[in-house]
């Protein structure tokens, strides 16, 4: 018997001593209920305004500043093709040429009558002044006359139609035609535009309206090319996409270079700035499918915030609402902390 009682004193005395190396490696449901109830340490932060910079990215895609498809208005025959692929040109050069000789035949046949029907109408002006004639006589012959100019009219704007020629200067496209086609009116020839000029389009949400006015510069990546391209926004589509929300930009793209093409897709980057932000580190927001909160130390006790996030840079997050300047927001030691719990606030040294 006394063995016994010896041995279970040693099995207490062994216990005792162990407990104080033993506990901390205990997790806080294993540890001693003495410490049930203590508030959990945080760090906080007091808001106040600051500058804060974030960069918006939107998805464009680069077009001609003027571009043009070149087709004929009449149906004729192909006479000559005065370009090449690919040419560049200036405005008023010859790219196409109709036959035109049949208009050549009718303009000289419509002049000729033109030439008897002014003699024949002078005559007649005399001949009324005189009494020789009545007024009916002398205005169907004035009638004649008019009639016969503005034919004459008609027939050289369409002689002048026979001769395409570009409308500005550019860059020609490839060639769609060849000499003695037969075409139709609103035949495709070639297409023309210029590349030392670009513009790029693109979307940009409602919300960041503010953010976007001429003038505004942008930054242009474009795939295929190391080195980013510069734009600045010319104007804004003054009315938003009701299905999209969206406002349409169009940006002015210098490409003296030609190094850019019409079609290329670019990353369109914009650099939003706002001196009296409200930020907190991105650690002290917590996301959940119902909404996206911080929690705030009121009175010595932990308070669940819904917040509108804005832009994100790597560790900072921009508020647009639920908080203001002044609030103490909890920045570390959020994952044991509930809403409506007494917290306990351990501030380094020197920290809001």
């Amino acid at each position: 018997m006394k063995k016994y009682l010896v041995a279970g004193v040693v099995l207490i005395g062994v216990g005792l001593l162990a407990i104080p190396k033993v506990a901390p490696l205990l997790t806080d449901d294993q540890q001693p209920i003495a410490r049930v109830g203590r508030m959990p340490a945080v760090q906080t932060m007091t808001l106040e305004p600051q500058p804060f910079e974030s960069t918006l990215v939107f998805n464009g895609s680069l077009l001609a500043d003027k571009f043009v498809d070149i087709k004929s208005e009449l149906r004729g025959k192909i006479e000559t093709i005065a370009f090449e692929d690919g040419q560049r040109v200036e405005a008023g050069d010859l790219i196409v040429t109709i036959e035109s000789g049949e208009l050549v035949a009718e303009l000289a046949s419509v002049r000729e009558q033109l030439g008897l029907a002014e003699t024949n109408a002078e005559r007649l002006q005399s001949l009324f002044e005189s009494g020789s004639v009545t007024a009916s006589e002398r205005d169907d012959a004035v009638s004649q006359r008019e009639v016969l100019r503005a034919e004459e009219r008609r027939l050289a704007v369409r002689l002048a139609k026979t001769r395409i020629e570009a409308p500005f200067a550019g860059t020609l496209g490839l060639r769609q035609v060849s000499p003695g086609d037969l075409i139709e009116a609103d035949t495709l020839i070639t297409s023309l535009q210029t590349l030392t000029a670009l513009k790029v389009d693109f979307s940009v949400p409602e919300r960041f309206r503010n953010e976007v006015e001429p003038g505004t510069p942008l930054t242009l990546t474009v795939a295929g090319h190391e080195q980013p391209f510069t734009a600045t926004v010319r104007a804004i589509s003054p009315r938003v996409d009701v299905n999209t929300r969206t406002l349409t930009v169009r940006a002015d793209v210098a490409n003296p270079a030609r190094r850019l093409l019409p079609g290329n897709y670019a990353r369109v980057e914009l650099i939003s700035r706002n001196d009296a932000a409200l930020v907190v580190p991105s650690v002290a927001v917590l996301q959940s499918l119902e909404a996206v909160s911080v929690f705030t130390v009121e009175n010595g006790v932990a308070v669940r915030r819904t917040v509108e996030t804005g832009q994100r840079t790597g560790a900072r997050v921009e508020i647009l609402q639920g908080l203001t300047p002044g609030d103490e927001v909890i920045t570390s030691g959020i994952q044991s902390v509930r809403d409506g719990q007494a917290v306990d606030v351990r501030n380094l040294s020197g920290l809001g």
